[in-house]
């Protein structure tokens, strides 16, 4: 996968049922190391709304990120904030994202590999990495009501 040349990263809601302000949490994407953004992706450094189940509705557009490295694919990374604005309880978290990591875990079989958990509770959101046609791809979701490693 090395050869490829694009790092995928989307971000969204689950907005499990009892988990804390699903329909209201934001992401930024902090900054981006050894690369460059491919048209079509999301602005940097600023706030979107997380999209959640469209239920009856047609489903709103993931938040996505290609990110084009300068060089070495597996040098490229992203820095992503999970946040929720109405709610001072809310725990921030800072995510880095590394491309060199997605591609080892998205290397493991399907029924063998981990999500990774970056919150727990009723603030959970956990990553889940692939591997793409064009390289590794990431997606994290928020609002997601105890996260499992696996599942």
């Amino acid at each position: 996968m090395t050869k490829k040349s694009i790092f995928q990263l989307s971000v969204l809601s689950q907005n499990d049922s009892g988990a804390a302000d699903g329909n209201k949490i934001f992401c930024e994407i902090t900054n981006i190391t050894n690369g460059s953004l491919r048209s079509g992706s999301f602005p940097l450094k600023e706030g979107i709304t997380l999209p959640i189940p469209p239920g009856n509705n047609p489903a709103p557009t993931t938040p996505t990120w290609f990110l084009v490295p300068d060089a070495n694919i597996l040098d490229t990374s992203f820095d992503v904030k999970i946040y929720c604005p109405t709610d001072a309880k809310y725990p921030t978290t800072n995510i880095t994202v590394k491309a060199s990591d997605v591609e080892k875990w998205g290397a493991i079989p399907y029924n063998d590999r981990d999500n990774q958990i970056y919150q727990k509770g009723d603030y959970g959101i956990f990553g889940f990495a692939q591997e793409g046609p064009n390289g590794p791809v990431y997606t994290i979701t928020a609002g997601v009501l105890h996260p499992q490693l696996q599942g």
